[in-house]
């Protein structure tokens, strides 16, 4: 049995390695038209506030654009941007007539500009080029396969009309028969069947020689609907990071930092344990890196929130194990058996925890749009990952360390898992922590808490400050363009601190176009009085002219459209957080105490906010999905152990019950909390100001949804339950 162990770790190391090498190196091959590389850390698409991109501006082609016709022109490319993978692309308006459209990590900016500004307009003509119907009509479009009349397969775009469209189009045939329908795509003739007969049902496809590719890229076109005119590019540059220099660099940093202290934390706790958790924490990162960069995915501020939770929740389920293997052993099992018992006990939690967020993470990328969708990816990668590792390699390398004699019983006993110094006895257990009994001093607490943030906003808003600090992404404001020429060099950093004194405004954005002398500067909507102060106290500094400032009005970045898929998907996730939490639980009043505890670290997190002026962009919405996967994750760890508890002590009250698991699973809450706090904390300490901002609210909803789920969530089940057993 060593031998077989030894051989086993030793296949797991060398598969380790690999991988390693693998995501940091990734593999060079060499082809006909050059060198591609595939996956490596170098290959990560990383976003607009870390790297920068392509800038594109769009114009319409009439002089006089209607807002509404406007507005319809950015919905579109924003869905444009977000069925293309680019989810962390921005689409804002400017003036009158133009969109502008930032896209990170392009490879080819030509080709995206082609293919996000066509305007697709799908008509339906007969020989005369009258268009006897348009692509409003199409309901539904995708791609299919079709016989063709040689002989062989091809590609083709299959179409569904809708009812009035059918009407039409079967009045259309008819008028046709003997002759071909024209269906064109911007005046450009895809194909030209012949009617043969009356053609009902309302359905067709178009044939074009398509590749599967050239089809799904007409398919999602005709899906989204056409322009309501021509969009013309007039400039295209590339700009740098919206986070300023070194945000990368020193957000890498923090990350190695903190994710060496997270595993140093884990073996001087659980020791021998520990590093198994360790060594799978490590396949962990690599196979993510693996996954980033393999599949494009965009790592941006609501990626790396998304990587931080599963990063937390992968250690949570180790904990949760180790937790109940040092319980089975305290109770005299021995280590082989408290090991499997343990596992067995534990995987319910594991498996609730991680499926609960699943199930969220599944809805907001269905629901939501731009970072909400790049937060979902990254999320559902993170948490199937963490469960692989969990599951499978710590327990491999559990099993294989202990018949090698490397871990041990005693490994599970000391001051390291003793609580606020008391003994593990299984004789005399100590007494259940008074946690339902004081309930009282919790909810008013709490109270408290909500009550100041709003006090904090009522004030703010009576001032005119609003009641948040909205940034440019949410609120719009103005975008400014200046010519630096002559000036050398300059640092961004100091044309953020001009740009603070000079407005007030707390977060600037400041980008530099790269290739030219020109920044780019957005704040919030500003007076013609204030902008003159940007003016003179740039040309102060700098010794420009007048003419080197341009000055534009944009709109939010996160449209109203935005905001309302965004409470959409929220809503949606936390009813299906519900039923699930209701079924596996079998108690509606579980569901309902573990959302309601959800609801109240959001609101702790938004009077954060609002009381300490934190600016309100994309970060934002990134910060509240955090904070409430990881809330639920800690709430279902205690219901959990209701649960089981329940069987064991069924004549116990609602009250002894809920005291003895949150007792029980104190530890666990304490421990992950630790654990997480280290990896974000690190960013905090080490990043750029705007990732503090970010990281800040992250500690706060992490520290609340740890005293949610210990003093909120079981006593709000208890006043559900009316004080019953």
């Amino acid at each position: 049995m060593k031998g077989k162990s030894a051989l086993i770790l030793f296949l797991i190391f060398s598969a380790t390695v690999g991988l390693g090498l693998l995501a940091i190196f990734g593999i060079t091959l060499e082809r006909e038209e050059g060198y591609f590389s595939f996956a490596g850390v170098g290959n990560i698409r990383q976003g607009l506030d870390l790297r920068g991109g392509v800038s594109i501006v769009y114009e319409a082609d009439e002089i006089f654009p209607g807002s509404e016709e406007m507005n319809t022109a950015l919905n579109l490319l924003r869905n444009r941007l977000d069925s293309r993978g680019y989810m962390e692309a921005t689409a804002t308006l400017e003036g009158n007539r133009q969109i502008r459209v930032e896209i990170p990590g392009v490879e080819d900016a030509e080709a995206a500009v082609a293919a996000i500004g066509r305007t697709a307009l799908l008509t339906f003509e007969d020989i005369h080029g009258n268009v006897l119907l348009d692509g409003a009509e199409v309901s539904r479009a995708n791609v299919g396969t079709h016989q063709r009349p040689g002989g062989g397969m091809e590609y083709v775009v299959e179409f569904t009309l809708t009812p009035y469209g059918a009407i039409r189009f079967e009045e259309a045939t008819r008028a046709n028969i003997g002759r071909p329908i024209i269906i064109a795509l911007d005046g450009e003739i895809k194909s030209e069947p012949m009617v043969h007969h009356v053609i009902t049902g309302g359905g067709g496809h178009i044939t074009g020689h398509f590749t599967r590719e050239s089809a799904r890229e007409l398919a999602q076109f005709i899906q989204q609907g056409a322009l309501p005119f021509r969009l013309d590019v007039i400039s295209m540059n590339y700009i740098g990071a919206r986070l300023g220099e070194g945000a990368l660099e020193s957000g890498i940093l923090a990350g190695i930092i903190g994710l060496a202290l997270v595993l140093i934390f884990m073996a001087v706790v659980y020791r021998s344990m520990g590093i198994c958790a360790d060594w799978a924490l490590i396949v962990y990162v690599f196979l993510v890196l693996l996954v980033l960069s393999a599949f494009t995915i965009t790592l941006s501020l609501p990626a790396i929130a998304g990587i931080i939770l599963s990063i937390g929740m992968a250690v949570d389920a180790n904990v949760v194990i180790f937790e109940r293997i040092r319980e089975e052993v305290s109770a005299g099992k021995t280590l082989r058996a408290a090991v499997r018992v343990g596992y067995r006990r534990a995987l319910p939690a594991v498996i609730d925890s991680n499926v609960t967020t699943l199930i969220a993470g599944v809805v907001l990328f269905w629901l939501g749009t731009g970072p909400i969708m790049g937060f979902a990816q990254i999320l559902i990668i993170g948490i199937l990952v963490s469960m692989f590792t969990c599951l499978l390699v710590t327990r491999v390398l559990t099993v294989c360390l202990m018949n090698l004699g490397v871990i041990k019983a005693k490994h599970f006993k000391g001051r390291a898992f003793s609580l606020f110094g008391q003994k593990d006895d299984p004789e005399n257990p100590p007494e259940p922590i008074k946690i339902v009994e004081r309930r009282k001093v919790y909810f008013a607490f709490s109270a408290a808490v909500l009550a100041v943030g709003l006090a904090f906003m009522l004030i703010h808003s009576v001032r005119g400050n609003g009641w948040f600090n909205l940034d440019v992404e949410f609120a719009g404001g103005t975008q400014f363009i200046i010519d630096m020429e002559g000036v050398g060099s300059f640092e961004n950093s100091e044309i953020e601190d001009i740009i603070r004194r000079a407005t007030g405004a707390t977060a600037p954005q400041v980008q530099q176009i790269l290739g030219t002398n020109q920044v780019m500067i957005r704040i919030p909507q500003t007076t013609p009085e204030v902008r003159l102060g940007i003016i003179y106290a740039m040309s102060d500094r700098y010794a420009l002219h007048a003419d080197a400032f341009s000055y534009s009005d944009v709109s939010a970045a996160v449209s109203a459209a935005m905001q309302r898929s965004a409470l959409l998907a929220i809503g949606v996730a936390s009813l299906a957080m519900l039923v699930y939490i209701s079924i596996r639980f079998r108690d509606v009043r579980k569901g309902g105490s573990a959302v309601l505890a959800q609801l109240h670290d959001a609101l702790v997190v938004l009077c954060v906010y609002a009381i300490l002026r934190i600016p309100l962009n994309y970060a934002f919405i990134a910060v509240m999905l955090t904070t409430l996967g990881y809330s639920i994750n800690a709430t279902i760890i205690v219901f959990d152990r209701i649960r089981e508890n329940r069987s064991r002590m069924p004549k116990a009250g609602t009250a002894l019950l809920i005291n003895t698991s949150v007792t029980q699973t104190l530890r666990r809450t304490l421990f992950s909390t630790v654990s997480t706090f280290l990896a974000v904390g690190m960013l905090y300490i080490i990043g750029v100001a705007t990732i503090r901002d970010f990281t800040l609210p992250i500690i706060v909803g992490l520290l609340f949804g740890a005293y949610s789920s210990v003093l909120l969530s079981g006593s709000t089940w208890f006043l559900m339950k009316r004080g019953k057993s």
